[in-house]
């Protein structure tokens, strides 16, 4: 299995960031329109979108967090470090992420249309795969 990361096609910006914000309506917890370096937290926020932008600039992946239990940093932090802890690719091409934090009674069924809205505005494409075990022939 080849490891690799999306390219990316467009370039997040604070006024693309503020845009894709404002589709989590009265579910934002507040704008964070400053890009965070990978490693670092971003916050405490238990729920969230966030994008990341790899070190061309381009948005390359788009994900959510909704943890069934508070956590003691960000939600997003906590989840890009699984990320990039199992991906080499993604350790060495991944720069920096934007966070839309949601408040914590955000239903888990808007987190998931709105991880598909922001994913679809920034062409990137959303790819859920279930781990198989491997199978032996």
């Amino acid at each position: 299995m080849t490891d690799t990361t999306w390219p990316g096609v467009v370039g997040i910006t604070d006024d693309r960031y503020a845009m894709l914000a404002r589709l989590a309506g009265q579910w934002l917890a507040e704008l964070q329109p400053e890009p965070i370096p990978i490693g670092e937290d971003s916050g405490y926020e238990n729920k969230a979108i966030y994008i990341v932008a790899n070190r061309r600039g381009n948005a390359c992946y788009c994900g959510k967090t909704a943890p069934t239990r508070a956590l003691s940093r960000g939600a997003a932090a906590t989840r890009l470090s699984q990320h990039v802890n199992r991906s080499t690719s993604k350790r060495e091409e991944w720069a920096e992420y934007w966070v839309i934090p949601l408040r914590d009674t955000t239903p888990d069924h808007v987190v998931s249309a709105l991880e598909r809205t922001v994913a679809a505005r920034l062409g990137i494409p959303l790819v859920h795969r279930k781990r198989m075990p491997l199978q032996r022939t």
